[in-house]
């Protein structure tokens, strides 16, 4: 399959597991597009055409021309320079690579990771916080990201794979979505009678299974063993990164007694406690990790020859 057709496919299937629903997705890059047909001059010739059909500003082809046939990739967590070479010195031993699969953003991708934080509206809604609460937090929280993300060396990885000719793309808020849909649907929706039913539960997925086995499993970071869940939301799985800590006061107004997070910030585990809401800390890589394979179940069954070559952090599980 041609690379470009591998990331719109990515797209799409982002777009099935989003919060906010695919008829809200389409109306916003209908709107982005009718906006880019009337800008003029510098604005114009700045304007990013991919998001008229991408939603996911952290989510784009790194590099290459998109024609490259795709039947085997290396896939891993973090791709930088190292690994970068590395695909690089494994092409040269005879490893085929025909493109490298990245999920946290790099390059253009990081530039732009605060505007998918728009996200976390939706995804706190459906907790029960409203959406003017939710938009009122994150704009100041989404502006500090921005300011701290502007001022990195943001192209190293990409022109490193320029250099070596190594086709790139980069799946971030797309397969966060699909693991943030997964953890809904197997986690959040069951019954628990006690916090432990629900790590126990996480860890019957293969992914948290391998790393707590690696010493890195689900931990409680706020209640005991035997706290009653109430009710059981993922909230902090998807929307480029942590929402500001106040979401926690706003989820135990809305009724929230769980949090399960791929990773807490330590304000938010303060105003956990503060609140007494319980938290669940997942596994950040696990839970990465399972993003990704859920894209590439859906891949393999678009591209039957479609293999990985598994790095930096991520393992290979594969589902009916």
């Amino acid at each position: 399959m041609k690379l470009k057709k591998l990331f719109a496919s990515a797209v799409q299937h982002g777009i099935d597991a989003d919060p906010r629903g695919r008829k809200h997705i389409e109306k916003f890059l209908r709107k982005i597009a009718e906006k880019g047909k009337k800008l003029e001059g510098v604005e114009k010739e700045l304007f990013d055409e991919e998001r008229t059909w991408n939603p996911y500003h952290d989510s784009r082809i790194l590099n290459g021309t998109g024609e490259e046939d795709v039947t085997r990739m290396m896939v891993g967590i973090d791709m930088e320079t190292p690994e970068i070479i590395l695909a690089d010195r494994l092409r040269e031993k005879g490893e085929k690579i025909d493109c490298i699969l990245v999920h946290h953003p790099e390059g253009r991708a990081l530039a732009d990771l605060d505007k998918v934080m728009v996200t976390q509206v939706d995804v706190y809604a459906q907790a029960g916080v409203p959406v003017n609460h939710a938009e009122g937090l994150l704009r100041p929280r989404m502006d500090r990201i921005w300011r701290a993300i502007h001022a990195d060396n943001l192209f190293r990885t990409e022109r490193t794979a320029e250099l070596l000719g190594i086709p790139m793309m980069g799946c971030h808020t797309i397969t966060d979505n699909l693991v943030w849909a997964f953890m809904e649907k197997n986690i959040c929706k069951k019954q628990f009678d006690g916090l432990k039913e629900i790590v126990d539960a996480v860890l019957e997925i293969e992914e948290y299974k391998y790393y707590a086995k690696k010493g890195n499993p689900p931990i409680i970071v706020n209640g005991g063993e035997s706290s009653r869940p109430g009710k059981v939301v993922a909230t902090e799985f998807t929307g480029g990164t942590n929402g500001p800590e106040e979401f926690i006061e706003k989820q135990s107004h809305a009724g929230v007694g769980t949090i399960l997070a791929m990773h807490f910030t330590e304000k938010e585990v303060e105003e956990g406690r503060k609140h007494h809401i319980n938290m669940i800390q997942c596994s950040h890589m696990a839970s990465d990790a399972l993003g990704v394979n859920l894209l590439i179940d859906k891949w393999t069954k678009e591209e039957k020859k479609l293999s990985t070559l598994d790095v930096s952090g991520f393992i290979r599980v594969k589902r009916k």
